[in-house]
């Protein structure tokens, strides 16, 4: 009965097409004028090839005439991606296999009867198509939001798949005939591509959400970082109102004295001081925003008993955003501080820093004693605090954006940080 050989082909075609145009994230409903144009044009190019020269060459002929084709139709008239109309294609292609194989079972318990496979193939083709539909393609449509990495990577195993299902079952019959040489050459080529495809892509994903995690945190630096200079700005505006009112202090305390008022005159005299000392901006350079962190974070050391030695020699600060400048410089004397606060003898605490220029390049050297050794990875210091790590990582991130070098290293009781910009 080749009719039924006929029908089957219908279906088979039918099957390819609407998942292909399904993963390719073409809708039914809204494209159901596109699936009936692709759809009837491969399937009069198989009537007519099946009609002259039958269907033993139509099946070996079957990449040429209707996926390489339909690869073209999604690629250029329907403007889709090259990754992901190959993924289409070749994913439809795949899913043909349980279709397949389904009625190679049924067919089974009738001595592998091959009518009785065509008409189990023909009657599940629909209830299939609408479980991959329903529950497959939406997920496969998304790939198109990947990228071109990722995309690649989900290509390998359909494609991988086409050659050898081609190459052992239809231009040849080795799979059948193989033995248990091309038995285990599957079974091993499945493991491996398995295993590779997974690993791959798992380090991808991995990559992937590090990166979004340090993005994320730059971001947060970046806006603590700005909170911190404006309240720093605003403390240093307060100090020149202070000075600004120094003659109306001095009227107040003229007239305490007169009075012979000692005690107000001491205390609003002390009440002065501690305004000052907390909104004191000490200038270590003709840059504001770097003389606003250097004064708040060294204001920090001190509260903890931690001395801190400070030679700025450069004016050049054009090569870094205030934003940039204040994360590097905030985080390392973070990490800085945290180490140098475990020391128990607070005459050992001690940060040191340098910056100068040197061959055009502004050059920060920055050193701290500690309590315990850090571990290195990669020459990256590893911290047990997980906020200290991530202060390091952003340190590494912004000195790798201006295409600067860095270095972290012990020498002499000293953790050194350094770097070129």
């Amino acid at each position: 009965m080749d009719y039924l050989k006929i029908i089957n082909f219908g279906f088979v075609l039918l099957f390819g097409v609407t998942l292909s145009l399904s993963f390719s994230d073409m809708k039914m409903k809204g494209d159901f004028k596109q699936y009936l144009l692709v759809f009837s044009s491969l399937g009069i190019i198989q009537i007519i090839v099946y009609y002259f020269f039958g269907d033993n060459f139509l099946y070996k002929a079957y990449p040429l005439l209707t996926h390489l084709p339909l690869f073209l139709m999604l690629k250029f008239y329907y403007k889709k991606s090259i990754y992901m109309s190959a993924i289409a294609v070749l994913s439809a292609y795949l899913f043909c296999t349980p279709r397949k194989w389904i009625g190679t079972f049924v067919s089974f318990f009738w001595d592998y009867d091959i009518e009785v496979s065509q008409i189990v193939q023909i009657i599940i083709t629909i209830p299939l198509l609408i479980l991959i539909m329903k529950y497959i393609s939406p997920y496969v449509a998304r790939l198109k939001y990947e990228s071109t990495r990722v995309l690649k990577f989900f290509i390998v195993v359909p494609f991988l798949y086409y050659i050898i299902e081609y190459t052992l079952t239809v231009y040849t019959d080795l799979l059948y005939k193989g033995g248990s040489v091309i038995i285990e050459y599957m079974d091993a080529a499945i493991v491996v591509v398995y295993f590779l495809f997974s690993i791959i892509y798992l380090k991808t994903l991995y990559e992937k959400k590090e990166v979004e995690i340090e993005q994320a945190l730059l971001k947060i630096v970046t806006e603590q970082s700005k909170t911190e200079i404006e309240a720093l700005r605003e403390s240093d505006r307060q100090t020149r109102i202070y000075r600004h009112d120094l003659r109306h202090h001095m009227n107040y305390l003229n007239n305490c004295i007169s009075k012979n008022d000692k005690e107000n005159a001491l205390a609003y005299i002390a009440k002065v001081y501690e305004d000052l000392d907390k909104s004191q901006i000490i200038h270590y350079s003709e840059n504001e925003t770097l003389n606003l962190i250097l004064s708040s974070y060294i204001a920090k050391a001190k509260e903890k008993e931690i001395n801190c030695d400070v030679i700025i020699t450069t004016a050049d600060f054009n090569k870094l955003s205030a934003p940039d400048l204040c994360s590097l410089l905030s985080n390392a004397f973070e990490n800085a501080i945290n180490a140098c606060e475990k020391i128990e003898d607070s005459t050992r605490r001690t940060i040191r820093l340098r910056m100068y220029t040197k061959n055009s390049k502004l050059c920060i050297d920055m050193r701290n004693n500690f309590h315990k050794e850090p571990e290195f990875y990669q020459g990256i210091p590893i911290a047990n605090d997980k906020q200290h790590s991530y202060g390091t990582k952003s340190m590494v991130h912004i000195v790798e954006k201006y295409c600067g070098i860095y270095q972290f290293s012990i020498n002499d009781s000293w953790f050194i940080f350094q770097a070129s910009i």
